[in-house]
């Protein structure tokens, strides 16, 4: 079970693997700051958990935080592949 603090710190430290773990935190709250936090790194390994999350899990605000974060990450490789 993960904090926001170490949530914090794993974003921080661009510690996109620790995120996706605490994407399945029994902890709702946990689980959204994750998911925002994988949005704002917009790393493409996030897209698939993130995608999984936003249609799965039991929290709407969850589910919300997600596909937030889904649409960040997305348009971030849309941006990195525009200037290939």
């Amino acid at each position: 079970m993960a904090t926001i603090d170490e949530v914090d710190t794993m974003r921080d430290a661009r510690d996109v693997d620790g995120l996706i773990r605490a994407l399945a935190d029994p902890d709702e709250f946990v689980r959204s700051q994750a998911a925002l936090s994988l949005g704002t790194l917009a790393d493409p390994k996030a897209q698939e958990p993130l995608a999984r999350v936003r249609d799965e899990d039991p929290s709407a605000s969850v589910r919300e935080a997600a596909a937030t974060a889904y649409k960040w990450v997305v348009g971030r490789i849309q941006e990195v592949e525009a200037t290939r």
